[in-house]
């Protein structure tokens, strides 16, 4: 079912999505307002970009519905690792709970939430196609997707008790492109990349341009339910080392799993936690097949090609890589 969207809101608008987002959705004659929200300042300027600088940990239904919003998109939440879990938390969840809160009290027509692909958890029983319907186990020593599946169920649960707001969840890979260097993607900026022994995960990627396209191209349609976002085909964890040409350490999975969970907790290190060493162990391969049926939409870029761009634009590509 089409919809209009007219006054539309962005929670972590300054962030790399919702930055993003921002710009494409100015670019539709539709959308007469975006009201962007979050603690510091987007880079971005449009006139159509009214920025109110808050914090989603407090309420703040009073913006939705003094704005008259119709389409609310959630996008504020902690993506980088922080020694500050309780302060990641609140945003993560608090944050999202005043999100919907929000929503309801404001009568929006449609509301958006970006969570992950680690949602499903990278696990030795994984399918080998992961649809939309495949039950969600993130790892519960990595709480990233642990907080990402806590509120992808909340609004689940959101959509089920008000049916007459269209709820619509993405869930993502990691996402790439020209401005892929703020895409949380720590550990392909260590100066040696670590291997988990004896295995070699298959990782998918997203296009930044493909991601806000295929974002926009579902709130126009008015979809509702959950889709999965990835290009076509991924890359070996081993593959991915090769093209970046760096040195690399491979380890024991005991020594790399304890060896990241005590210098995190030491504060040696702040580049990841030990819940993420399962995604250098096990594949999670996403299934694109609802969003291309569902709304028609052809990717401009297939995973590897995603990947390529970012490495091309960020200038860490080798000279010598083809």
């Amino acid at each position: 079912m089409e919809g209009v969207m007219k006054n539309v809101a962005i929670t972590g608008v300054s962030g790399y999505l919702g930055a993003l987002l921002a710009k494409r959705l100015a670019q539709e004659a539709e959308v007469e307002r975006i009201i962007g929200i979050d603690i510091k300042e987007p880079e971005i300027r449009d006139p159509k970009l009214k920025f109110i600088q808050h914090d989603v940990r407090k309420p703040f239904a009073d913006i939705f519905v003094g704005n008259k919003i119709d389409t609310a998109i959630h996008f504020a939440f902690i993506t980088w690792p922080i020694h500050a879990e309780r302060r990641a938390r609140e945003i993560d969840i608090e944050g999202s709970k005043n999100f919907l809160v929000a929503s309801k009290q404001a009568k929006v027509e449609q509301i958006f939430y970006m969570g992950s692909n680690t949602e499903y958890g990278a696990n030795p029983d994984n399918p080998k196609v992961i649809k939309e319907d495949t039950p969600l186990r993130p790892n519960r020593d990595f709480p990233y997707p642990v907080d990402k599946t806590e509120v992808d169920l909340m609004f689940q649960g959101f959509a089920s008790k008000n049916p007459d707001i269209r709820v619509t969840i993405g869930r993502t890979v990691p996402v790439t492109g020209p401005g892929g260097d703020k895409c949380g993607l720590t550990v392909l900026f260590l100066p040696v990349m670590v291997k988990a022994m004896g295995y070699d995960p298959v990782w998918q990627f997203i296009h930044e341009e493909d991601l806000v396209n295929i974002t926009t191209t579902l709130l126009k349609q008015r979809k509702v339910g959950i889709f999965n976002f990835t290009g076509d085909s991924g890359l070996k964890y081993g593959q991915m080392i090769k093209i970046l040409g760096k040195p690399s350490l491979t380890l024991p999975v005991p020594l790399l799993y304890w060896g990241t969970r005590i210098s995190w907790r030491t504060h040696l290190q702040s580049k990841a936690q030990a819940g993420g060493v399962h995604m250098l162990k096990h594949t999670v391969n996403l299934s694109n097949e609802k969003v291309r049926k569902e709304t028609g939409y052809q990717f401009k870029y297939t995973g590897p090609e995603a990947f390529s761009s970012f490495l091309k634009a960020t200038g860490k590509l080798p000279t010598n890589a083809k």
